[in-house]
């Protein structure tokens, strides 16, 4: 499984979102995404994330829906991330 990386930034190098739902749900006309961030602590809920020769952090806790018409996709999360992301994301649906 690998998160899609979206903008809501026109003309950002860097993606600021991760999608945390299936792909085949992009009827939808929102999308549950995640902020990434730079220069913010990492906890045990958020995931580091390599983009662009970068260090950027995912924080699954701050997951809210956006409009799909507000993203830009920037690419694919590589497989490890993606899976940490969705497991502490689970951590947190499950308390």
């Amino acid at each position: 499984m690998r998160l899609v990386a979206y903008s809501s930034i026109a003309g950002a190098e860097l993606p600021n979102l991760v999608g945390l739902q299936d792909e085949k749900l992009g009827a939808l006309p929102t999308v549950l995404v995640c902020p990434l961030k730079g220069g913010i602590a990492l906890t045990s809920l958020r995931v580091e994330v390599q983009w662009a020769g970068k260090s950027l952090i995912g924080c699954p806790e701050l997951a809210q829906p956006i409009r799909r018409t507000a993203l830009q996709a920037k690419g694919w999360l590589e497989e490890e991330p993606s899976r940490k992301i969705m497991e502490r994301f689970q951590l947190l649906l499950a308390r």
